[in-house]
């Protein structure tokens, strides 16, 4: 799932609570997207400084590491 996807889904959830409830939801869509945009500019600042190359087996080699993505 995507992260615009998991905000839309939320913003529906969002209009139909009230008081409180509204409340956290409304300030959890604004960490999730304060998150990502923390995220993106990591990864940005990353890639800069990487080869992409190198960088994707970094990843791949995490993933692995990690056990979320199998080895081939």
């Amino acid at each position: 799932m995507k992260i615009r996807d998991l905000v839309r889904r939320l913003e529906d959830i969002e209009a139909n609570c009230s008081g409180s409830a509204r409340d956290d939801v409304g300030m959890l869509i604004e960490d999730i997207i304060e998150f990502d945009i923390g995220m993106n500019k990591v990864f940005k600042r990353l890639s800069k400084d990487m080869e992409d190359e190198d960088f994707m087996s970094m990843i791949f080699k995490d993933g692995i590491d990690s056990g979320q993505i199998g080895e081939a």
